[in-house]
């Protein structure tokens, strides 16, 4: 599945139906959707073909005769006892499918202890070399270390920059408050809410691995 791109959709906040234009267009540019366990309904709500679904399938309003319903849709079905949650699985699965990137959508929001765990989930791309980003709403995140072209930044868009090790050295272009080999640490909120004022935009990481937010449109935030 080498150069193709997996979207796994998350049982999480999916948002309201502003945010299902983004969402479809995700789809249109993906090669595989994977659902993780309620996900599948919110994937039937919104038309949505789902090819993979995985979990423990607990969560599904109507777990009775997946196959008959769905003939074409694979399904890896683990039991509720298990070491690890459904995303983490489902995130383990496209990895080994080595596609080009992978593309979560509605992992954030709902749990705490979820969004923070599937937050950190963001490091099996690290580790893999296989792009991997959250999306919630208007909002993205992915981890890096070294150089991160903005490709789909425009200007006003806000880009937060937050250090997962204890410091990074960082270098921007394009953004309002330009960094240019400058540290930033952990626990400190100097990264947050720039602003991309000219494109290219980029973010390089010299050191320490960054979460690079990117909110889509004008900061309205203050």
């Amino acid at each position: 599945m080498a150069e193709r791109a997996i979207l796994i959709l998350a049982n999480g906040d999916w948002g309201g139906n502003d945010i299902l234009p983004r969402l479809h267009r995700l789809v249109q540019n993906a090669d595989h959707v994977v659902a993780t366990d309620g996900a599948l309904d919110h994937a039937i709500e919104c038309d949505i073909e789902v090819h993979t679904l995985i979990g423990d399938l607990d969560s599904l309003s109507d777990p009775t005769k997946l196959e008959e319903r769905f003939p074409n849709m694979e399904i890896l079905r683990y039991p509720e006892d298990k070491d690890w949650t459904d995303l983490e699985l489902a995130i383990n699965w496209a990895l080994e499918q080595a596609p080009a990137s992978i593309a979560v959508f509605g992992a954030i929001g709902g749990r705490i202890d979820h969004t923070m765990a599937n937050l950190a989930l963001l490091e099996k791309g690290l580790h893999s070399g296989i792009p991997i980003q959250l999306i919630s709403g208007n909002e993205s995140v992915r981890l890096i270390q070294g150089s991160l072209p903005l490709e789909n930044a425009g200007a006003g868009d806000r880009i937060s920059l937050l250090p997962i090790s204890l410091f990074a050295t960082v270098s921007t272009q394009g953004l309002k408050y330009s960094l240019t080999s400058q540290k930033l640490f952990r626990g400190q909120g100097r990264g947050i809410s720039n602003v991309v004022v000219s494109t290219p935009a980029r973010v390089d990481v010299e050191s320490g691995v960054v979460a690079v937010v990117h909110a889509v449109g004008p900061d309205e935030a203050g």
